[in-house]
């Protein structure tokens, strides 16, 4: 008994010094917010205040410094993230983790992020440059001096090279690509235009409905060529090559968001409102940054894009405040080119053969024994980059043509002249510098004006819309130029007197813009605001608009279903949850979760015999292609007999949409009893719809990443909540960075970025917003209040 007490006390003691020695590991690269610190490269103090939720508000004598003080602030808490993210940009994710990244490498240099960043930062203004070099030097200052590194470093076994300007203007690069909507459904068109006849094919291609509210109200025809949308040519593709996972430090799929602004004449305190909410893919640490940064002519808070200075997709600079949805342009085609069969390195043209540009470039690869490369040849047609090596489901010899490659990125001249607008003027001339991310930013100010400005270069094709892969050897559909940027949409004080945009369509526009607007929730938002009939706003009320739940879908497709599957006893469970239930996609409906998976299949039921199974779940049926089904059913929901309701897999049965209705409710009940149990309590959407935030190394490491959240929402509501078809119904994506500014009473405004400000494991910021955020939650800007916020570091000149 004794030796066992021995050794039972050597084991306590042995945990609880592996677990001091597991605290003190994580807990000492968590940084310090009070007292002092010398940075060499500062010209003058910079104070820094933070609040309880580890947001900091910046105050600097000059740009310079605050600039400066910027980069080292964001490092110290998000440096892995800003690190992983511009070795993704370079293609050098390799050197950080070996092997498992060299396809992503490949990708990344052969479209040429790197090499655009470095040919457009000499373009960049001079003030532009100034403040690159200065975010630079802070962002290098904690890189040379942590001790100890963020403690991903130690797990891998490497350490961050010097940031240098160029790295933060392929971030923002990065951005613009994840923004890019076509970049992956021309390539899903193009695979179901090998499956489906032309007429399937027209009725796939999506386009803005007729029905669909306009951001103006306005409808104008738009001018298109011959759509070009399919052709009596075939090509094979790469799409059973290795995948390309959107797992990296961006989300290549950024699914939706909103923005809500009213004017004076609209709210019940006689001054503007404002709420934003772009919607995106989770991430951990969250994909964007809060700070408040002061200093010389910029006084400005809101959502920072790691490794980029000034703000990100949304501010307020105590004139405006402004907040971005994906404006969902088109910039991006694809042309399939033909090699000369006699020389590899050239290709054809309708004035005969021409040269490819060749790049001769290697990448370095991690191994045990240091680092390997490996060659890579790119090749670069007039349209672009050849991609079929690098990016599954293009067809072979296929060259991407993308306006951020063909322009130069000036859009980081933008988001330096944004923040520092104080006009609707001024904000229409900062944005005229954004030409390759392709937005819709809202605006409003406290003079109670509001508006929007779209942000784009959308190109001048000689024919068609660019919604599939096109022959690249005869010229006729290449771009000719691009559309300046005064006829590029824009509005200024409404005659509503509000207006909200859900990535939804202009109105007024007599050019192709794009076919991949979204529509459902733009319909919901219209529904409230005619409800109200024109009673004025609260800023309560606008909060509870970026809120709703309220599924336009749902109220489309569950009338039907109800008297389609009435007296059928079999789904009487499905019947008693759809005639009680109000359309809300709430975390304690059951009738939520039932709907969203038998909407689901009834979309398959009606798609995957004309287009395959495979194509339906890989592509088709994804959450962030699951608004070209749903507008297809939309269009065809009153014709019960439309071709498409019949399942062309049984011959000898002609089915109807009620056939697919009732097939898709049964088939629905089915996977829920199976999954969830026959007790309906355990079907409730909170109990299945969860967010996860992983970390990167989550996947080795299980502690780094967080417990899942329940949320409301789904795909079609504006507090969104989208889910992922391959995981039902786990979240991918939802509003998570959010906003709302009181021009009223501007310390009113609140802002939150789940799940915390912190990358650092064990620290106090890590995952303190994610519980907040997903009770709707937010928490105070203090924009003019920072200055007495109890945490104060002061960051003092070095020589």
């Amino acid at each position: 008994m004794k030796i066992l007490k021995i050794g039972a006390s050597i084991l306590v003691v042995l945990a609880v010094v592996l677990f001091i020695g597991f605290q003190y590991f994580f807990r000492s690269a968590v940084p310090e917010y009070s007292g002092t610190e010398t940075l060499r490269g500062l010209k003058n103090t910079v104070e820094v205040r933070t609040d309880k939720h580890g947001i900091p508000h910046l105050y600097a004598q000059n740009e310079t410094d605050l600039f400066f003080a910027q980069g080292y602030v964001m490092a110290r808490e998000r440096l892995f993230q800003m690190d992983m993210t511009r070795l993704a940009g370079r293609g050098e994710l390799s050197t950080m983790f070996g092997e498992v990244t060299l396809e992503k490498d490949k990708f990344f240099k052969t479209i040429g992020f790197y090499r655009k960043a470095t040919e457009s930062y000499p373009q960049l203004l001079d003030e532009t440059k100034n403040a690159l070099k200065a975010f630079a030097g802070g962002v290098n200052h904690y890189i040379e001096n942590a001790d100890p590194l963020p403690r991903e470093y130690f797990f891998l076994g490497v350490k961050p090279k010097e940031w240098v300007p160029e790295d933060s203007v392929v971030v923002a690069m990065l951005m613009s690509y994840s923004l890019t909507r076509s970049k992956k459904i021309d390539l899903v068109m193009h695979k179901i235009r090998k499956k489906v006849d032309e007429d399937t094919l027209r009725m796939i291609i999506p386009s803005y409905p007729e029905f669909a509210p306009t951001l103006t109200g306005e409808r104008m025809s738009k001018s298109v060529a011959a759509l070009g949308r399919s052709g009596t040519w075939t090509q094979s593709s790469t799409e059973e090559q290795i995948g390309f996972a959107d797992d990296f430090p961006f989300p290549l799929d950024i699914a939706a968001s909103n923005w809500m602004t009213f004017s004076s004449k609209m709210t019940d305190t006689g001054q503007a409102m404002f709420a934003g909410s772009p919607d995106l893919k989770p991430t951990l640490p969250g994909l964007f940054y809060i700070m408040h940064i002061k200093g010389g002519d910029i006084d400005a808070m809101g959502g920072v894009l790691p490794g980029v200075p000034s703000l990100g997709p949304l501010g307020y600079n105590g004139f405006l405040a402004f907040s971005a949805v994906n404006g969902r342009g088109d910039e991006l085609d694809y042309f399939i080119e033909k090699p000369n069969p006699d020389n590899p390195n050239q290709y054809l043209t309708e004035e005969g053969y021409r040269d490819f540009e060749i790049i001769n470039d290697e990448i370095l690869i991690k191994s045990e024994d240091g680092f390997k490369s490996e060659k890579l040849t790119i090749k670069i047609s007039r349209h672009g980059p050849i991609i079929s090596d690098v990016l599954p489901g293009s067809p072979q010899n296929c060259a991407m043509q993308w306006a951020a490659l063909d322009l130069p990125n000036t859009d980081i001249d933008g988001l330096i002249k944004l923040v520092k607008a104080q006009s609707f003027k001024d904000f229409r001339a900062a944005l005229s510098f954004v030409r390759t991310i392709n937005l819709n930013i809202g605006y409003a100010d406290k003079e109670g004006n509001i508006g929007w400005q779209f942000t784009a270069a959308p190109p001048i094709r000689k024919k068609g819309e660019g919604s599939v892969p096109v022959p690249g050897w005869t010229g006729e559909y290449d771009w000719t130029g691009f559309v300046p940027y005064d006829e590029v949409p824009y509005d200024f004080n409404p005659a509503p007197g509000f207006v909200g945009s859900f990535n939804n369509e202009p109105g007024n526009v007599s050019y192709h813009l794009t076919n991949y607007y979204l529509f459902e929730r733009a319909i919901r938002f219209q529904q409230i605001m005619d409800e109200r009939a024109k009673r004025k706003v609260s800023f309560g009320e606008l909060k509870t608009m970026q809120l709703d739940t309220g599924s336009v879908v749902a109220q489309r497709w569950v009338p039907l279903a109800l008297s389609v599957c009435r007296g059928d006893d079999e789904l009487k469970p499905c019947l008693d949850l759809f005639d009680t239930w109000d359309f809300k996609i709430e975390q304690s409906s059951a009738a939520a979760t039932l709907f969203n998976h038998f909407y689901y299949l009834l979309m398959g039921n009606t798609l995957k015999d004309e287009i395959g199974e495979k194509l339906w779940e890989e592509d088709l049926g994804r959450e962030y292609l699951y608004y070209v089904p749903d507008l297809l059913l939309t269009r065809i929901i009153d014709q019960p007999q439309h071709r498409l309701f019949d399942d062309i897999t049984t011959p000898d049965t002609k089915e109807n949409r009620d056939n697919i209705i009732r097939k898709s409710m049964k088939e629905a009940l089915v996977y829920l009893t199976e999954r969830f149990g026959e007790d309906t309590d355990s079907w409730k959407w909170g109990e299945v719809h969860q967010m996860a935030f992983d970390h990167p190394l989550g996947s080795k490491l299980g502690f780094l990443n967080l417990d899942s959240i329940p949320t409301h929402g789904s795909h079609h509501t504006i507090n969104s909540g989208f889910w992922d078809s391959a995981k039902p119904f786990s979240m991918s994506g939802g509003g998570v960075i959010r906003m709302m500014v009181d021009f009223a009473n501007p310390e009113n405004s609140t802002i939150i970025s789940p799940p915390g400000q912190s990358g650092h494991y064990m620290s106090p910021y890590y995952d303190d917003l994610a519980q907040t955020w997903a009770d709707g939650d937010q928490v105070p800007m203090h924009f003019y209040s920072g200055k007495d916020l109890s945490e104060k570091l002061m960051l003092i000149p070095g020589e």
